[in-house]
């Protein structure tokens, strides 16, 4: 294996590895190629259906939450909370006063 493959492998691994590094702060992320919200958001969380969070947070450059382009700089809100208060579906709009 190459020096070159060696180091694009770790740079993988290092940014696939994000759920190692426990719960996200304010910070950066760098899409890297094939990235989906829901890989994110489980890599930072454990939970992919907090997925919305990360495209509530970055709105203004995700037009289309299904497509993530390689080196977009995604904001990352603080994630710590297990359950991110934001109710259910992506409007956070979870009211169940009915039931």
């Amino acid at each position: 294996m190459t020096a070159a493959r060696v180091l694009a492998s770790a740079i993988l691994v290092a940014g696939l590895g994000l759920a190692r590094a426990g719960p996200a702060q304010e910070g950066v992320h760098v899409v890297a190629q094939g990235e989906t919200l829901w890989q994110i958001a489980a890599a930072l969380t454990g939970n992919p259906h907090r997925w919305p969070e990360l495209y509530r947070a970055n709105r203004d450059q995700i037009k289309d939450p299904s497509l993530l382009y390689p080196g977009q700089r995604l904001a990352i809100p603080d994630l710590a909370s297990p359950d991110g208060g934001g109710g259910e579906g992506p409007s956070g709009s979870g009211d169940r006063s009915g039931d």
